[in-house]
């Protein structure tokens, strides 16, 4: 039994010396690979320039936002974001990089959880170009137009619905309060549902948050598996993001499934709706259809990205004009006068013809607050070139170029006074050449395919909302116009998972509701 228990004793110290020396290796190449790297004349942490993990730790705990706009305060448009990471948040630089397909995007959006590119996921310019060509005609806005009644519908004149009944049933007459995170994200829910599931998931009605939960959830693991892809083996370690996943799937299959059955008995679907647009979606120029799986993964993101980006974006405008009371009470009485008549309910149309001011808002809480705040991270040119920018030469394959869109719309040499909400930014002469510095829709060859629908959603809610209601922030709301910081009214934090939005809305999206004066 000796020599076996010497043998074994030094075969683990031998194990052990093995690993340290490999483990050194590692840190040693790693640190010379950063101390010669071609990367070190763009300003950064210092430990950022060693490694990646401040990076991932923002992502996975949800504060990227807040950390790409720190960084390029402090250090510029051009920022070391990581060992291989550099962040750009000059707007001109972002266009371009946006412009064509020559910046393809990074590695981070091949790990899919499905496995299966999707028209938002796919690196491949081709694939991408195919996906916009077979979905084109579903997000045009004369198709989205043709359905703005069950938009309405199922949107804002649900939670009108919902509010009023919240109305009746509160103890102090004429006064409730609401959540209106859960209440836009239930229109999101019940839009997509009806419009491309068939189905309304009554959301509202029900005042069931279980959807909206599980897709937050599903986004995280969306996060997550990007920067660290081994989470896709740990099921067991995080149980309930991956139970969301099973839960979205299980959605978007059984809809798909449900529809294709209801066609094989009756000959035809019950309408022509989004979902029907995806089955039937084929390429013009090849024919190509879409298979099962590809199915599945569109839809899912169909219904992700059409849910919580306006959604969002609705909350964030919300808390916007909570915050500065003056921009509140001029879009109301711009609101009121124009559309006095509370028998129908404003159009898409008419909102944007009519409410320039609602407009500004809109535009100025997309620049404050996007809701896609992700690092977007893209590649180097193919052709082995390198690409310069920002006066900074970045040579192929030594990173990857982040659009830091977030601290893009709060540079100081674009926006005076970044961080207040000042819609007048979008009244005067000014305007357009502004607006073209909000990339809320991302801009060139991958620009949102889904931003018709998402303007109809935003200027039929708010509109009709704020004609119908009178809000007023809680007593003990902890954020508001008294709480400021620098001289203006301190924000809701962002918390951020690809998409952005307001942190514990549960508590912090509560206001009071009236009937309009």
């Amino acid at each position: 039994m000796l020599p076996s228990l010497i043998d074994s004793t030094s075969m683990f110290a031998l194990t052990g010396t093995t690993l340290a020396l490999y483990v050194g290796f590692v840190v040693t190449r790693s640190l010379l690979r950063s101390i010669i790297s071609p990367l070190n004349k763009i300003p950064g942490p210092l430990l950022n320039s060693f490694t990646n993990l401040p990076l991932f730790h923002s992502i996975i705990r949800g504060t990227y936002y807040e950390y790409s706009i720190k960084l390029h305060t402090k250090y510029g448009e051009v920022v070391r974001l990581g060992r291989d990471h550099v962040s750009v948040s000059n707007a001109s630089e972002l266009r371009r990089i946006l412009a064509t397909h020559n910046f393809r995007k990074g590695a981070n959006y091949e790990r899919s959880l499905y496995m299966v590119p999707t028209i938002f996921s796919t690196t491949d310019p081709e694939l991408n170009r195919t996906r916009r060509r077979q979905f084109g005609s579903l997000y045009s806005m004369s198709s989205i137009r043709s359905m703005e009644d069950l938009i309405l519908e199922h949107g804002v004149l649900s939670l009108i619905k919902s509010w009023d009944k919240a109305l009746a049933e509160a103890p102090t007459a004429n006064r409730a309060t609401v959540n209106y995170h859960y209440g836009f994200h239930g229109i999101g829910f019940d839009v997509i549902g009806i419009l491309g599931f068939g189905q309304s998931f009554n959301v509202l009605s029900q005042g069931d948050t279980t959807m909206t939960d599980a897709f937050h959830k599903f986004l995280i693991l969306l996060a997550m598996i990007g920067c660290l892809p081994i989470i896709r083996r740990m099921r067991w370690a995080f149980r309930s993001l991956f139970a969301a996943k099973d839960y979205v799937t299980t959605v978007v299959y059984r809809s798909i499934e449900t529809r294709k059955a209801f066609i094989a008995e009756n000959g035809k679907p019950p309408r022509v709706d989004l979902l029907q647009k995806i089955i039937d979606a084929k390429d013009p120029m090849t024919g190509q259809v879409i298979d099962m799986p590809s199915l599945v993964s569109e839809t899912a993101l169909l219904l992700a990205a059409g849910t919580d980006t306006t959604s969002n974006t609705m909350s964030w405008t919300l808390m916007h004009l909570f915050h500065y009371p003056n921009v509140y009470q001029r879009l109301r009485d711009d609101i009121r006068r124009e559309f006095p008549d509370h028998s129908a309910p404003i159009h898409y149309e008419e909102a944007r013809a009519r409410l320039p001011y609602l407009t500004a808002v809109i535009n100025e809480s997309m620049r404050v607050s996007p809701s896609v705040a992700s690092y977007l991270p893209r590649r180097l040119p193919m052709d082995g070139s390198g690409a310069t920018v920002c006066g900074y030469y970045i040579p192929h394959d030594s990173a990857e170029i982040c659009l830091g869109i977030a601290a893009a719309h709060r540079s100081s040499d674009v926006w005076p006074d970044p961080c207040r909400f000042d819609p007048e930014r979008f009244m005067g002469a000014d305007a357009d050449s502004n607006w073209k510095n909000v990339l809320a829709f991302s801009s060139g060859v991958r620009m949102c395919i889904g931003r018709n629908l998402a303007w109809v959603e935003l200027y039929t809610t708010l509109a009709n909302l704020l004609r119908r209601y009178d809000f007023k922030l809680p007593d003990n709301a902890p954020y508001g116009p008294h709480r400021l910081f620098n001289g203006i009214p301190e924000e809701i934090p962002g918390i951020a998972f690809i998409t952005s939005g307001p942190k514990d809305p549960k508590a912090n999206c509560q206001v009071e509701i009236s009937p309009a004066c």
